[in-house]
This record gives C-alpha cells, structure tokens and sequence, in this order.
C-alpha cells in the first residue's frame, strides 16, 4: 500500500524483540506499543518500557496504548496507563484499544471509555486516539460523544476502511494484522497516516 503518507505500526509483547533502527530504515514513522491493560498488574508492562526510548531514539514517533477493560473503573484505568506510559512531548498520542476483548456489557465499555479518556486528556492536553472498528462501534450501540478523538480504525483486506458511526474520517487505519516489516520477527499489524507527513505532528503530545 502506497499513498506517500507515513506509514507505522503497532506493537505488544507478541512481537518480541524488536531492532527499531531496522523499523524506522525500514520506512516507518510511527509506532504504538502496548503499555497496560486492566487497572493494575499488567504482565507485560515491562515490555513497553523497555522498548518506548529506544524506538524514540531510533527517530519514530513513539507512543503507548491501552487495551480496556469494560468491567474496571476507566478514571483508574488511564491513571494506570500514565504511571506506566509517563507520555512526554513529542510522543505520539496515547491511543485507547476498544475491541471486542474489551468484555463487559455496551454501557460499562462506554463508562470506562470515557474515564480513561477524560483523565489520560486532562493529562496530555489533546484528546487520545480510539482505536476500534465499525463493527465493533455497532456492538456496543454506536455511542456518541468520541467522534472528536482521532479515530485509529482496524479493517483489513479492503480498499478503504467502513467507519464507525460519528466518524467522517479516520486518522490512522490498521489494514492488516499480518505485516512483514525489517526488524521484527513476528508479523505485525501494518497502520498508515491519512494525510501528509507534516499533519503528523498534530497528532503528539
């Protein structure tokens, strides 16, 4: 896929160890990495901050996700993820995981959702991405009230991705889950930027 817009990726303890400057010789801009999951405890914390300075380092921009949990309290959630996380200017904004293992009824997702949010805001000065899918955004009713975040939306094996309702554009779209990039072993989701390299920028803390 080849548009001239930048391209990234984004990245969990599944990917094991990761050479960034192969990544970023590779042609990526960006990369998101899995910070936390649930409200304390996550596993595999580490390996987020283990791998979030040497990826700043090998010159892309860099940043952290969360994956909710639908079931836990969402303000906890984001004060965990930004213990964890500590953004810094310049990162690539944190980005909040909605997807199906996200669990817990429509109205809890939606709850915690904007939890994380309000707090993780409050604290960088912008609003995070959401990352989900149109599919997804119908399950748990369509809520509004998000579709001023950057939308980071997953659809693979199609020209252009399907939008959840309240969005009229994405800002990144993971299409595919099985990419192939230099400096990494295992496949990798594959995201690419829906505008030019200098819109970027707006999009760090």
């Amino acid at each position: 896929m080849s548009t001239g817009n930048p391209i990234g990726i984004d990245v969990s303890h599944y990917q094991g160890t990761i050479n960034w400057p192969e990544v970023k010789s590779a042609g990526n801009s960006f990369v998101s990495i899995k910070a936390t999951q649930y409200s304390s405890g996550y596993e595999y914390a580490d390996y987020y901050t283990q791998n979030i300075q040497p990826a700043r380092d090998a010159g892309l921009i860099a940043g952290g996700f969360h994956m909710l949990t639908g079931t836990d309290d969402g303000a906890t959630q984001g004060n965990y993820f930004l213990s964890v996380a500590k953004p810094k200017k310049g990162d690539l904004l944190p980005m909040l995981d909605m997807e199906q293992a996200s669990g817990g009824t429509p109205d809890q997702v939606v709850e915690a959702a904007q939890g994380w949010l309000q707090v993780v805001e409050a604290a960088v000065g912008k609003k995070p991405f959401i990352y989900t899918t149109a599919t997804y955004w119908n399950q748990i009713g369509n809520p509004s009230g998000f579709e001023n975040n950057p939308l980071w939306v997953a659809e693979y094996g199609v020209p252009s991705p399907s939008l959840p309702q309240g969005w009229s554009l994405y800002t990144i779209w993971q299409h595919s889950d099985t990419g192939q990039v230099d400096g990494i072993s295992a496949t990798v989701d594959l995201d690419i930027f829906n505008a030019p390299a200098d819109v970027l920028n707006d999009f760090r803390v």
